[in-house]
């Protein structure tokens, strides 16, 4: 694999596409349902300075149908795990992907050293894809996006298109509703008490897609959780106030460092 210290590279396996940048400790880092691996850019550069953060694809509209679900997702990036190696990493997204990397906890706890929460579904997420028409228009796409902003002007006309792009087909947009659904439908309440990894939490408190309670709760639900809110944020803070989210990203991770060396896995991995 191409390895090039202090700068970003782009990797692809049978399973999944995913961008890195530094070593050490791997952090995986997993976009929303709109999302793409780019959207982790400057957490990549800031945590890159001490550990592996690597920012995956997820095969949202590549895989079969009977692939998506979030159990399946979670199953992909675990894949992604055992062929790149890590006997277990940091795990953490963004909406959709915070989703999954909650799936990742619960179904492989002795894989997964901590997880980063930001703006992830599992619990309630108001769906910003009911009635997705057949062929979205750029007006329709734009004002889908802007919801997830505190400032609109977060959505650029480049980035209107190209995610109009991608839903414009009958077979995207009805791939989006199943996931979507998917995730809504798949709710984590009553397991989250099981966690045992870190848990860092980041959130917007101008979150219209998943509000500030949903934060509250996943904190309350998460027994070893850090809940921290961004004001004049919405739904993506490591899109909208990249340097504040990354600032308590690095240092959560920093501080809890010696914490996930002494989880069951990490003891595992030694012996």
């Amino acid at each position: 694999m191409l390895q090039t210290r202090g700068c970003t590279s782009r990797e692809e396996t049978s399973t999944i596409r995913w961008v890195e940048r530094g070593e050490g400790e791997p952090v995986l880092l997993l976009h929303g349902l709109m999302g793409t691996a780019d959207h982790w850019g400057a957490s990549l550069r800031t945590l890159g300075r001490f550990c592996r953060p690597m920012a995956l694809s997820l095969p949202i509209f590549e895989a079969a149908p009977s692939e998506i679900s979030l159990p399946a997702l979670g199953t992909r990036v675990r894949q992604f795990m055992d062929e790149q190696g890590l006997a277990e990493a940091v795990v953490g997204g963004n909406s959709l992907g915070g989703h999954v990397a909650l799936e990742l906890a619960l179904a492989y706890p002795d894989r997964i050293s901590g997880l980063i929460l930001t703006g992830s579904s599992g619990l309630f997420e108001r769906s910003f894809a009911r009635g997705v028409p057949h062929r979205p228009s750029s007006d329709w796409v734009r004002e889908k996006m802007e919801e997830v902003f505190h400032d609109p002007s977060c959505v650029t006309p480049d980035w209107v298109e190209a995610v109009r792009n991608v839903v414009a087909t009958r077979e995207s947009a009805l791939r989006l509703l199943q996931v979507a659904r998917a995730a809504k439908h798949r709710n984590l309440e009553d397991r989250l008490p099981a966690i045992g990894a870190p848990t860092c939490i980041i959130w917007g408190e101008n979150d219209r897609i998943t509000p500030p309670d949903v934060a509250h709760r996943f904190h309350a639900l998460i027994p070893r959780s850090d809940l921290f809110l961004l004001p004049r944020c919405g739904h993506a803070p490591m899109l909208e106030q990249p340097d504040a989210f990354n600032a308590l990203l690095a240092a959560w991770l920093l501080r809890t460092r010696q914490e996930r060396r002494q989880l069951p896995c990490a003891a595992g991995r030694a012996a």
